[in-house]
């Protein structure tokens, strides 16, 4: 991907990181300086007090010069650019009045040390430090102070810059030019450190630019979706988190619906097992009917031809009653007879005896016919007597074998509407065996149909207690993702610029 930059921007980015690095460096090496300054401070007084702590003259010592040289005018030399470094850290007066105190504090140690060259190097050591600022004109204006401390000395009091009394303009020269020669390599570090930190802020300067630009198209996008994904996670633990309660409260209902489930189940089977036993006690009942109802029907049968049998005898009786009603006719034609054959025998005998002599033998029979007629009254009496018990006799036992035939023909009716009602029941009992029938398939239908639901309800359990253990998985990943989600924002967050990173 090809980023364009702004020609103008860069510059002006670049130049603004410059000054911001140098003025952070300045500002570091300030704060050096000025406690550079106060161990230069109590090196010189140890050093003074070390080496000439006192000045003798004859019998009598006071405090050497050095010590008050050390003491008071080292304060006085450090006082300010250590004031300078607090108060304005950074600023050009503050380093400049630095070199300047560096270079007395050099000439003030080479001075206490009575110009011992060892202390010289002291110069070039401030000057290694000075060049920490990458400022030539501190390093010119350090090392201005230093050859002109050192031509003055060295003209007018040798022994303090030398350690020798012998007036000279060469050697102060000669140190020039080693400070000259030192400052020729620090101004080319310095120039070429400058260089580098420009070129350093410059490709800052240009990966700000370009990095702002990947933010623009780039991280804002992808933070804005790391934030979206953070919301997502969240809102997916909640949402993980209720649906793992309901799971929590479906299961706990699911057990207490498999509970339930098991004891239907059991039921079940309990009625499916009662049902196949009154099915069959309905059968048999049925079995019964039926016999019972053939029973029946046979007992009609022989009840219709008892009372077939009982009305052929009623039809007999009347005819015998007919025929004894003839015969008590005739009976009574016989005693009609009779009575007229005593009429004609009595008449018989009044004329025999009217006739006397001559009608005797008319009277014998006449007597004989009356005597006769009187045993022909008498046993058509005694037929009439007999035939009258008889129709009698017979009327009775055709009034019985009407109410018989009546009663029979009641009780057959009975039998028969018994046989009607056992066969309606018979019917019932019939069709009660169906529903039975019916209602054992249907509980055998339950009982299979409670079994498969038992299973469901175990099988749902299983998906239950597996679904929770993926819905814990699930919340583990999203604990995973989430964290995942929290790296990659800190991630992204160091490609951010500081002033849009968040507080």
């Amino acid at each position: 991907m090809t980023h364009t930059v702004d020609a103008t921007a860069l510059a002006n980015r670049s130049s603004d990181i410059f000054d911001t690095h140098q003025s952070a460096l300045h500002r570091r090496t300030d704060r050096m300086f000025a406690v550079l300054m106060g161990l230069q401070w109590l090196g010189a007084l140890l050093t003074a007090l070390v080496l000439s702590p006192r000045t003798w003259a004859g019998t009598s010592s006071e405090v050497h010069p050095h010590v008050w040289a050390a003491g008071v005018l080292g304060l006085v030399v450090a006082s300010l650019p250590v004031s300078l470094s607090l108060l304005r850290p950074g600023g050009v007066s503050t380093r400049f009045s630095i070199a300047v105190a560096q270079a007395l504090t050099s000439g003030l140690l080479i001075h206490i040390t009575d110009g011992r060259i060892e202390t010289h190097f002291h110069i070039f050591g401030s000057l290694a430090f000075l060049a920490v600022y990458r400022d030539v004109r501190v390093l010119l204006i350090y090392s201005g102070v230093v050859v002109v401390d050192h031509l003055a000395r060295g003209l007018f009091w040798p022994q303090s810059v030398f350690g020798s009394d012998l007036v000279s303009v060469w050697r102060p020269l000669e140190h020039a030019g080693w400070v000259v020669f030192e400052n020729v390599f620090l101004i080319l570090t310095c120039l070429s450190g400058r260089r580098d930190l420009r070129e350093l802020a410059s490709r800052q300067a240009r990966l700000e630019l370009a990095q702002g630009e990947i933010q623009a198209r780039v991280v804002e996008p992808l933070m804005d979706s790391a934030r979206e994904l953070t919301e997502a996670m969240l809102s997916l633990t909640i949402t993980t988190e209720d649906q793992r309660r309901m799971l929590s409260r479906q299961a706990q209902a699911l057990s207490e619906t498999q509970v339930t489930a098991t004891e239907i189940q059991r039921t079940s089977e309990e009625t499916s097992r009662q049902a196949e036993v009154i099915m069959e006690s309905t059968t048999q009942a049925g079995d019964a009917g039926t016999t019972a109802q053939a029973m029946i029907g046979k007992s009609m049968l022989g009840l219709e031809g008892i009372r077939s049998q009982a009305s052929e005898l009623s039809g007999q009786l009347e005819k015998l009653g007919a025929r004894a009603r003839k015969l008590n006719d005739i009976a009574a034609t016989v005693k009609d007879l009779a009575d007229q054959s005593n009429m004609v025998a009595v008449n018989a005998a009044i004329e025999a005896a009217r006739s006397g002599e001559t009608g005797r033998g008319f009277a014998v029979v006449a007597t004989e016919m009356r005597r006769l007629a009187r045993q022909s009254q008498q046993a058509t009496g005694e037929v009439r007597v007999i035939l009258d018990e008889t129709m009698k006799s017979i009327q009775a036992v055709m009034t019985a074998s009407k109410r018989g035939s009546e009663r029979m023909s009641m009780d057959l009716e009975v039998v028969r509407e018994s046989g009607e009602s056992l066969r309606g029941l018979t019917s019932m009992m019939e069709n009660s065996t169906d529903s039975v029938r019916r209602i054992s398939a249907a509980v055998g239908q339950q009982a299979a149909g409670v079994s498969q639901l038992f299973g469901a309800v175990n099988d749902l359990s299983a998906m239950m207690t597996e679904t929770l253990g993926r819905l814990d998985s699930a919340a583990s990943a999203t604990v995973a993702l989430q964290s995942v989600t929290d790296r990659v924002q800190r991630v992204i967050q160091t490609y951010q610029p500081e002033s849009h990173r968040p507080s």
